[in-house]
């Protein structure tokens, strides 16, 4: 059956708006404290913004009136959620500790996958993948569950719910079944992911909500009406090198005249590319007061399309003509315009993200919460979360004293590591049954599905046992260009550019080194040569992977990363040392590592560093242009045949060269 469970948990102690006394379940006076709130904040930023051209404008907060948050049963049990939206997966969880999250893109081959329109078709592939579910998924201490107590739908919107209980029902015994909301599980798999007791929780993606949690409880604040995710997005429409538009659409784009369609199907990429080739521009503040403007109206999407949203609604007048003249005029006077229009969204972002996320901290109080928890699509924006991580964590001034007595204080940032749509059936699972403990969740992906095959292709390719050879101590060698790959190499290339899988696949949309691309950072010639292997744009960032150890040499600081959530800057003489390790604004979406979080990476990186003077290494994901990570030996082993920088692939134990008909000088 069906279970909704009304919502008990206490509301945190919060000082009300004038005229309004916050009570239990009042989500209007929670709207109405923060609405005020960001009034004293934009008082507060007009020195601010007089200086640099932009406008902080109080925003209209709508009240939660979305489902109520359910207590979460407290029983140990065994539990499975789907998710049928855009990055669609499947996961087990026994008493609250996750078994294993089934991306379905990793399976299909399709990236952000999303079930097809067809119902024949959406149906044979919902029974595959529970097949490999049921079959191949590792649980902790023997076998995985048949029967579960919980089976959970987490909302994509859709009318599957029913559709998908048949289909599960039809392997598995479900006892009684749960529906949980979108924002919900977002928020209930940042917050139980993260170390915090109390904190703010931040959902944000086509949607945004706030979330208090305490006690191992969350109770939603409000629902504020933006839609940052997909305005940012639509935004890279105007930006050729970016979204791929030709120049005959966007020489129509460039004439449009307020009527009729303005933008093409978007794609979630965008997003991503949109961040990193933010760094080749200058923002303008005339062009980010626009974009401002273009964020606050975003709560009128998906209703109203993008081009309505110009030419309708409080702007109706002053917006279409901003528009065309800042946004869509900077975009088609040149490639530099296109550029500055990329820094110009990505600042503003981050600065319209920041005053609202400082406003709805004030309301809580950031004395009554251990930290901030980002989450949902628009937290892969690791710019933003450095952003607030650095601004709440420490003082931007460094002499500046924190004010103990209003009860302000540093906080720290969380963000999981997947706080996109990948995520949603975890935290679907532990908004019904939280985890006992703090769990690490990098590597909850599945094995090779043909991992049956390793022995034939070692066999066939005459590969080489890595554990023979010295194990880390050997293939840092190779990766630092010495003897080894001296004595090895088919190129003309200094050094080797070196895939490495093992193990079960990373959880989330970032490689940790399970399914990595991996090269020394002391060239900027490498990270081209990484792009120029998986086809991809020529300002693409590369992430470097760093031994804990060494975070204070490379940032001047501490800064843990463990699945790549935060940018920090690198130092100066880092960045003359190692120009791999960063992108072109000087920052660098980097992976902590530590013993604990992967002892065999670590070692590894501990070892390149006897060679170059730093454990670290540049790692992008190993998949070609538009296909989702690798997770197949035929399809690793296809790459390194067809790819001419590829030198070698690691699976497992075992390494595996080049062969000689496939090498290039």
């Amino acid at each position: 059956m069906w279970q909704l469970s009304p919502s008990v948990m206490p509301k945190p102690s919060m000082r009300s708006a004038p005229g309004c006394e916050v009570r239990q379940g009042d989500e209007s006076c929670a709207a109405m404290e923060i609405e005020a709130r960001l009034r004293l904040r934009k008082a507060e930023m007009a020195v601010e913004a007089k200086k640099n051209g932009t406008k902080f404008q109080a925003k209209h907060f709508l009240p939660f009136q979305g489902r109520k948050m359910r207590l979460p049963f407290q029983e140990e049990a065994a539990a499975i959620a789907l998710y049928s939206g855009h990055d669609a997966s499947i996961a087990v969880g026994i008493n609250g500790r996750i078994q294993c999250v089934l991306e379905l893109e990793r399976l299909f081959g399709q990236r952000y996958y999303q079930p097809p329109s067809d119902p024949e078709q959406a149906r044979k592939e919902w029974l595959q993948a529970l097949e490999i579910v049921r079959d191949f998924c590792e649980c902790e201490g023997g076998e995985c569950p048949i029967r579960f107590k919980h089976g959970i739908i987490v909302d994509s919107g859709g009318n599957t719910g029913g559709q998908l209980r048949d289909l599960v029902m039809m392997h598995f015994t479900v006892e009684d079944w749960h529906f949980v909301d979108h924002q919900t599980a977002h928020a209930s798999m940042g917050m139980y992911a993260s170390p915090f007791r109390s904190a703010l929780v931040v959902a944000y993606d086509a949607d945004f909500m706030a979330f208090v949690a305490s006690h191992g409880k969350l109770e939603p604040v409000a629902r504020l009406d933006y839609n940052l995710g997909t305005t940012y997005i639509v935004l890279a429409t105007f930006l050729p090198e970016v979204s791929g538009v030709d120049e005959e659409l966007f020489g129509e784009m460039c004439e449009w005249g307020g009527d009729g369609p303005l933008f093409p199907a978007i794609k979630l990429d965008w997003a991503g590319k949109l961040m990193g080739y933010a760094a080749t521009g200058k923002a303008r503040p005339e062009v980010r007061e626009t974009i401002r403007q273009l964020f606050e109206s975003s709560g009128a999407m998906p209703k109203m399309s993008p081009e309505n949203l110009l030419t309708h609604g409080e702007f109706k007048t002053e917006l279409p003509r901003l528009f065309k003249e800042r946004i869509l005029g900077t975009a088609c006077e040149s490639l530099d315009g296109q550029r500055d229009l990329a820094a110009s969204i990505q600042e503003e972002f981050e600065n319209f993200s920041f005053d609202v996320i400082t406003s709805l901290v004030d309301f809580v109080g950031s004395q009554n919460i251990d930290g901030v928890v980002l989450t949902g699509g628009c937290a892969l924006n690791v710019l933003t979360n450095q952003k607030v991580h650095d601004s709440f964590t420490v003082p931007t001034d460094p002499t500046q004293k924190v004010d103990w007595q209003s009860g302000k204080k540093p906080l720290e940032v969380y963000v999981p590591p997947s706080p996109n749509d990948s995520g949603l059936t975890l935290g679907g699972i532990w908004a019904i049954t939280p985890p006992p403990v703090q769990q690490s969740l990098q590597y909850l992906g599945f094995r090779l599905w043909d991992g049956e095959n390793l022995a034939k292709a070692v066999h066939a390719w005459g590969a080489r046992r890595l554990s023979e050879l010295g194990g880390v101590d050997y293939l840092a060698e190779l990766l630092a260009g010495g003897p080894a790959w001296l004595r090895d190499r088919k190129t003309s290339e200094d050094r080797p550019i070196i895939a490495l899988v093992r193990g079960r696949q990373e959880f989330g949309p970032r490689a940790l080194g399970h399914r990595s691309l991996l090269a020394v950072p002391d060239s900027n010639a490498m990270r081209l040569r990484m792009n120029r292997l998986k086809s991809r744009q020529w300002y693409r960032p590369v992430a470097p992977m760093i031994a804990e150890e060494a975070l204070e040499e490379v940032f001047g600081r501490v800064v843990k990363s463990t699945a790549m959530t935060m940018a920090p800057a690198v130092k100066e003489d880092m960045l003359e040392k190692f120009p791999a390790l960063a992108h072109l604004d000087g920052t660098a979406r980097h992976q902590s590592v530590s013993r604990a979080d992967e002892p065999w990476v670590h070692s590894l990186l501990l070892a390149v560093g006897r060679w170059i003077g730093l454990p670290a290494l540049i790692n992008t994901s190993f998949n070609t242009k538009g296909r989702p990570i690798t997770n197949t030996i035929e399809e690793c082993l296809g790459m390194l045949s067809s790819l001419p920088d590829l030198d070698y692939v690691v699976i497992e134990d075992w390494l595996f060269h080049k062969p000689a008909s496939a090498s290039t000088n």
